[in-house]
């Protein structure tokens, strides 16, 4: 399967139930960015004087993905140190993951390879990671070039995209293509469960069916 296999829409979850849920959690320094990225996405809203994210907040979308219906978790991890050990409990049940740095901040873009080494530390080897470049509105205060950044993607073997959670650009593509990523992962998993689940009904029909034949009076 490839992404272009994937279709995605974006649905309202009131009157829909789920199939399946996801979890997928957005990590970097404090200040990057990540609560409006998050929210940009989620709710298509943006709060300049947003402050920084204590613990751990989530909110939640509501997708079919190829005729499927996913409700997808979307964790806000605090990107100060002192939190640390409170983040690292939530990648527990990951399948993807956004890493993102600020393209004014030099250290954050750094720090993306500390970010990288936790979550290897501390999620599942499926988990799905894209590395998000975020404010790229912000062209005159840049301190990490694209080139550079495209560097550190080619390296890592990760893909890379830079992001403006204030106008909205790529946020909606990043998410998406870190979706159909998870999507592709689990898809063999859901086939595979829904083949068994088909199985059962099967076994159960032809039970109640043989049950009516024993009980005909004829």
């Amino acid at each position: 399967m490839s992404k272009e296999d994937i279709v995605i829409e974006e649905i309202d979850s009131k009157d829909i139930k789920e199939d399946y849920k996801l979890k997928l959690v957005v990590v970097g320094d404090s200040g990057v960015g990540k609560t409006n990225l998050i929210k940009r996405f989620a709710n298509n809203t943006f709060n300049s004087n947003s402050k920084a994210t204590v613990g751990v907040e989530f909110l939640s979308k509501s997708f079919r993905i190829n005729n499927r219906v996913f409700k997808i978790e979307i964790w806000d991890t605090a990107g100060q140190e002192r939190y640390k050990s409170i983040t690292a409990a939530y990648y527990k049940g990951a399948k993807g993951a956004l890493v993102v740095y600020d393209i004014t901040s030099k250290i954050s873009f750094e720090n993306i390879d500390k970010w990288m080494m936790e979550i290897k530390e501390k999620s599942s080897k499926d988990l799905k990671i894209m590395i998000i470049g975020n404010k790229s509105d912000l062209k005159d205060g840049r301190q990490v070039s694209n080139e550079e950044a495209l560097r550190k993607a080619q390296d890592t073997g990760i893909a890379l995209m830079e992001t403006s959670a204030l106008d909205s650009t790529n946020v909606k593509e990043a998410f998406h293509d870190l979706l159909k990523e998870m999507y592709i992962e689990i898809s063999a998993k859901i086939a595979k469960v829904e083949e068994s689940l088909d199985e059962n009904k099967e076994a159960l029909q032809l039970e109640t069916n043989d049950g009516k034949k024993k009980g005909c009076p004829c």
